[in-house]
């Protein structure tokens, strides 16, 4: 299904951009005529080939003119609050992507993305994105998540770094609380925040990426650490408190909680 903006693009301003072309072409034909003819010294030439310049010119201010009055009558803002959400569903389900959210703030691992309309842009994981066809926006986020997927991902590192995070937070949870408390689940934002300390680290690491890390472990298969103790994921009762990571079969769950722990 084309969009609202799809339609105003390839039809309303159709005969526009056909004119477009048929100046542009014209104008490199007389372009070429003109240096030819002043290589050569041929004037008459010249004087001909500026004259159709100066037709062309005209011609090319026309259709300038004709794009400055129609491109204002398309309520950019009415499209993005009205016009976008199922356009740009139906694109990501066209290119296999799952979403979470409803408008205007969706998340497709390891992006979110928040529909502004009253500045008429779309933002990617907080950086501003302003190619606005849906199908578009679709195909970049297809192109970048195929991208970090081909990234080499050593899941046995990765699996270690969690322990140790894990091992921090809980410590510093049992001094704060001065008990013992084996096993205990602890927040995956708190996971995050220890692997994360300082602000660039998180510009350089956002929250969303560290998501998609944990479905490519998931992916991976590869569950326990060096010292045995196997990785599990939960649910959190506070939403807020969750992030959507997507399992091994790529389809979106809320996970709050980790912990590392010994079978048996």
């Amino acid at each position: 299904m084309s969009s609202i903006l799809d339609e105003f693009l390839d039809q309303s301003l159709q005969e526009d951009f056909k004119n477009l072309d048929n100046v542009y072409r014209s104008l490199q034909n007389v372009v070429r005529r003109i240096k030819t003819a002043a290589a050569a010294g041929n004037l008459e030439i010249l004087r001909q080939a500026l004259t159709r310049y100066g037709e062309l010119a005209g011609r090319q201010q026309e259709t300038l003119q004709s794009f400055q009055e129609k491109l204002p009558l398309f309520d950019l803002q009415s499209f993005l609050a009205d016009g976008f959400h199922r356009a740009f569903l139906e694109a990501l389900a066209a290119e296999g992507l799952a979403v979470e959210g409803e408008y205007p703030v969706y998340e497709v691992q390891p992006f979110k993305i928040h529909v502004q309309p009253d500045k008429e842009v779309v933002t990617i994981n907080g950086n501003k994105y302003r190619n606005l066809r849906p199908d578009v926006l679709a195909g970049h986020l297809k192109k970048e998540i195929d991208r970090l997927k081909a990234a080499p991902f050593d899941a046995e590192r990765f699996l270690k770094t969690l322990a140790l995070a894990y091992d921090t937070e809980t410590a510093r949870q049992v001094a704060g609380k001065k008990i013992e408390i084996s096993e205990q689940e602890v927040l995956l934002r708190d996971i995050y925040n220890t692997l994360t300390p300082m602000p660039p680290q998180k510009r350089a690491y956002p929250l969303q990426f560290f998501a998609f890390d944990l479905h490519r472990l998931l992916a991976s298969g590869r569950m326990h650490e060096p010292e045995g103790r196997r990785l599990s994921l939960g649910n959190v009762r506070d939403s807020k408190k969750a992030l959507v990571v997507l399992d091994a079969r790529g389809q979106p769950q809320r996970y709050g909680v980790m912990k590392f722990y010994r079978e048996g």
